[in-house]
């Protein structure tokens, strides 16, 4: 850190190095400072310690690490238009766009879309706080529409999100159907089959393997 501190004029004010147990370093470390502007500097380029390149980003308190303002809506049908998909999810903030995506064979709109609001807070409200895989379902007119949270393919939760689909895909091989029907709504990183239960997370961690209806407790839940 006195490099850092030397460089950037002595802006860091603390050094949280990170231990275990033993009393040996668990690979990480917090440091503050005092002009929040160093971090965006600091970030941009590459860092050396011990002849080795240290990974440098800017720390998210976790309350804001589960927040996106991207909303993922599945189960569309054809007949319910981008108007009404506006019209209902707008009681939950204001809606910057809605992207779909049309089946390049069909000429279609898939079975899916996202709605980026200009808040994480709408997505909070349509979701009822929920991080994947858990999910809301919203009605709008006879229509069930199951929405969950959007993160980018690099974030913690999405990544978690595909390892558990590879071993849903491991336990259930070959083409499967989420709940309304659809496989995947033509979209890969969502949806279940009817006979899948995922286990309840953990923080960015989820419980334990994965296992048929069968062998899990009451309500989808781990019996141990």
């Amino acid at each position: 850190s006195s490099g850092i501190n030397a460089e950037y004029g002595g802006a860091i004010s603390d050094v949280d190095l990170k231990i275990d147990e033993a009393g040996k370093s668990r690979g990480f470390c917090f440091i503050t400072f005092t002009d929040g502007s160093v971090i965006d500097k600091l970030v941009e380029q590459t860092h050396i310690i011990d002849n080795k390149e240290v990974v440098v980003a800017r720390a998210i308190p976790y309350k804001d690490r589960t927040k996106t303002n991207k909303l993922f809506v599945g189960g569309l049908p054809e007949s319910l238009s981008e108007e009404e998909i506006s019209e209902f999810f707008d009681q939950f903030g204001t809606i910057e766009k809605i992207e779909t995506v049309i089946d390049q064979d069909t000429q279609r709109r898939k079975h899916f879309c996202f709605i980026v609001f200009t808040s994480t807070e709408a997505v909070e409200k349509a979701v009822n706080g929920k991080n994947p895989p858990r999910s809301v379902v919203h009605k709008i007119g006879k229509f069930r529409l199951e929405c969950r949270k959007k993160f980018p393919e690099g974030h913690p939760i999405q990544k978690k999100f595909k390892e558990m689909r590879k071993q849903q895909m491991e336990i259930y091989p070959g083409p499967s159907l989420d709940t309304f029907g659809y496989s995947y709504y033509g979209y890969s990183s969502y949806g279940y089959p009817a006979t899948f239960q995922p286990t309840y997370p953990h923080t960015f961690g989820y419980g334990g393997p994965l296992r048929p209806n069968s062998q899990r407790g009451a309500f989808g839940y781990r019996p141990y």
